[in-house]
């Protein structure tokens, strides 16, 4: 059996381990274990097959079974990181309910007295206790049941298997009308991987572009002691285009904040890397997982703007126009490197959180009339980066999931380096 066949083995025990939260009867249950069972007869120690096992005793609840499984792991990978935290797991489980059940006993019992225990059959006893057990863990503990396929996507390292997606150049909109713009995004649409044949744009995000409007342009910074018209802002390329022109780039990037000229950043005001232009798009259909590129400088690094009174290195903001776009309303950060968030609580590390960004007719360039922008700002989604490289990992859903830690619908990692 090759490496394909065995990854769709383990793609497959992934979701059998997500439909115990439907409460499978026990029938159901059993004919799980012997697939699995079936699996291990092939790939006897396979760690991996043997952890969703764990993992699926723990979703049913079955503590002693789940526990011994992980200390089978553990005796061939000692250093299973996953296989210990899911022994000690169900160890501390076992002592919660313990412990509450020795809270709620009634200190005075006759115990020659029939007691209304021994009339419930044994058998729903422990089907009781068993589902005791598994509110506990789906509650206290979600991400050892969930996360297991989180794990395995950050794992992966070699792309090269990867298709390759073309990055389109940014383009000018300045005046064009509404169909003109619905006539371009449909074009690129045509070409990415979410082509379709009735596709429109959505119109909650794209509906309020006004027509023969100027759009904001590419100007990164801010010149000091300004007294034009402010029409530089909209020369160029228009800054959207940048995600629009790349429907496949899910998540885009912006700079909420317009840093001053100040001599010292005219690498960051008149470099190519300002702009957020992805150098790269990969796509792997098996992980349903995306990797865009970006170049950044470590100048970039040393950069610093005021934001809200305080000096902060400069923010960028995870856009979620594409995403919207194709249904992907919902995001979650799971894993994050060299990377700080600009709002330390309610951002999109601690909770899934909803994309709200769209495009309307703003005055935010200041150019007389306004000009078509994204809006509103969305400081749950603004990073720093701190080092390069720098990568973020986020999970997309086109529905609210139960808890951060479920299977995403699209997975999508962005990684920073230099050149």
């Amino acid at each position: 059996m090759d490496n394909n066949e065995l990854d769709e083995i383990l793609e497959n025990l992934g979701n059998l381990v997500e439909s115990a939260n439907k409460k499978p009867s026990q029938q159901e249950k059993q004919k799980v274990l012997d697939q699995i069972d079936g699996y291990l007869k092939q790939y006897p120690e396979n760690t991996d097959i043997l952890m969703w096992k764990a993992l699926y005793y723990e979703a049913i609840g079955d503590y002693n079974n789940a526990a011994h499984a992980y200390r089978y792991i553990l005796t061939i990978a000692p250093n299973n990181v996953l296989a210990q935290d899911g022994l000690k797991n169900c160890e501390e489980t076992k002592n919660l309910m313990e412990n509450i059940l020795a809270r709620h006993t009634v200190p005075k019992i006759d115990y020659y007295a029939p007691q209304p225990l021994e009339k419930v059959p044994a058998g729903l006893l422990v089907t009781l206790k068993i589902i005791i057990l598994a509110v506990a863990i789906y509650f206290c503990c979600p991400a050892l049941i969930f996360s297991f396929n989180d794990s395995r996507i950050l794992n992966i390292k070699d792309t090269s298997g990867f298709q390759t997606i073309k990055v389109n150049p940014l383009s000018e909109y300045d005046y064009l009308t509404k169909q003109q713009i619905y006539d371009i995004r449909k074009n690129h649409v045509k070409n990415s991987l979410f082509a379709s044949k009735n596709y429109e744009p959505d119109n909650s995000v794209f509906g309020s572009i006004v027509d023969n409007k100027p759009w904001w342009g590419t100007k990164r910074c801010a010149e000091l002691n300004y007294t034009g018209d402010y029409h530089e802002r909209i020369e160029g390329p228009s800054k959207v285009s940048a995600q629009m022109n790349n429907p496949d780039a899910l998540v885009g990037l912006s700079l909420p904040f317009l840093p001053w000229d100040q001599g010292y950043n005219k690498d960051f005001c008149t470099g190519e890397y300002g702009k957020f232009l992805p150098v790269s798009l990969q796509y792997s259909k098996k992980d349903n997982l995306i990797i865009a590129g970006y170049e950044l400088t470590r100048k970039f690094l040393k950069f610093r703007d005021n934001v809200n009174g305080k000096m902060t290195r400069y923010p960028i903001q995870l856009s979620g126009l594409n995403a919207r776009d194709f249904g992907y309303n919902y995001v979650y950060i799971y894993d994050k490197n060299n990377i700080k968030m600009l709002s330390e609580h309610n951002n999109i590390t601690e909770d899934v959180n909803r994309f709200t960004d769209y495009i309307h007719l703003g005055g935010s360039c200041h150019y007389k009339d306004g000009c078509n922008n994204i809006s509103p700002m969305q400081y749950d989604k603004i990073i720093t980066v701190t080092n390069l490289p720098a990568e973020i990992n986020l999970k997309l859903w086109k529905k609210k999931p139960a808890n951060p830690y479920m299977k995403a619908d699209m997975y999508y990692r962005i990684i920073f380096d230099t050149k």
